[in-house]
């Protein structure tokens, strides 16, 4: 992942859509990532910062970034207990116009799937259409609308 792209990525999102189990639970809602540039060495790689309401209380997952020579794509390594054990592989497909669709590879917890993010909060009717048009007509995203629910309710 190139500079630019991780400083376009920085500040705070919030998840529209998901295909990740944990996220389509019932008992979520409100879930928003947090980026933010943090040096590593030579290496600029991106904090994330999950928040999110469980049964009507904040939690939060934290992890770390580390991009790939590839210029699109990162690891994923949780920082914490009950984090640390956590990994995986992602790549943005998408961020322009407040639109973030980032793929995840399949996990021991997931399935492959992408996650939608938004600069907003709450989406009108016409926000969730514009953004659903725009994964229909891609290929690289179209594959996965079947599987993604929208999440952000709370």
């Amino acid at each position: 992942m190139t500079d630019k792209v991780m400083k376009e990525m920085e500040g705070r999102w919030f998840l529209q859509y998901s295909g990740c189990p944990m996220w389509k639970a019932g008992n979520i809602d409100t879930i928003s990532f947090n980026y933010t540039l943090e040096h590593r060495g030579e290496e600029l790689v991106l904090k994330d910062v999950v928040e999110y309401r469980k049964n009507g209380r904040m939690r939060m997952k934290s992890g770390i970034d580390i991009p790939d020579e590839d210029g699109r794509t990162f690891q994923w390594r949780g920082i914490g207990v009950g984090n640390k054990l956590f990994r995986g592989k992602s790549k943005v497909l998408l961020n322009e116009d407040g639109i973030l669709v980032i793929w995840f590879e399949k996990t021991l917890g997931s399935s492959e799937s992408i996650d939608v993010l938004t600069r907003k909060r709450h989406l009108t009717s016409k926000e969730s259409e514009y953004i659903l048009g725009i994964l229909k007509k891609n290929e690289e995203y179209s594959r996965f609308i079947d599987n993604i629910d929208a999440v952000n309710i709370g």
